[in-house]
């Protein structure tokens, strides 16, 4: 992993994200929800959880590997050398992949991290209409994957 796990804060993990507080579950050790329960500051004394439950068949049924991704934000620089031809049956396309317009410009201004599987949907995409240079979203960080 290309994060280290010091840098990580419970400030990251989303609002309805369950975490895990299972003793003894064998995927603990590389499990997200459980690596992001240590974390939990002491004035926080409800929320979101799994329950023992889980472990019913052996193994946990909401088992989220404790994966770092690389993220990516912002469309302009993939859009930049787009001709206008192409420019609005790329959007449409990507709006419908991304679920609708108003999402489509929440990750098109960088407000929403999109992952590896949407980005190399949406390269994919460039590259079917012809398009393979500066293909690049505008920012990208490595982040723990809590989608």
């Amino acid at each position: 992993m290309t994060m280290e796990y010091k840098s990580f804060t419970y400030n990251m993990v989303p609002p309805l994200f369950a975490v895990c507080f299972i003793e003894g579950c064998p995927q603990a050790p590389t499990c997200l929800r459980h690596f992001a329960g240590t974390f939990i500051p002491s004035v926080i004394h409800t929320g979101s959880a799994v329950y023992p439950t889980a472990l019913n068949t052996g193994k946990c049924a909401e088992f989220k590997p404790l994966r770092i991704m690389r993220g990516a934000w912002g469309f302009d620089t993939i859009f930049a050398e787009v001709k206008q031809k192409d420019s609005t049956r790329l959007r449409n396309d990507i709006k419908q992949f991304l679920g609708g317009h108003g999402t489509y410009y929440r990750y098109y201004n960088g407000s929403r991290l999109l992952t590896p599987e949407q980005q190399e949907w949406i390269i994919s995409l460039f590259r079917n209409y012809g398009y393979t240079d500066n293909l690049t979203f505008d920012h990208y960080e490595d982040v723990y994957d809590f989608s």
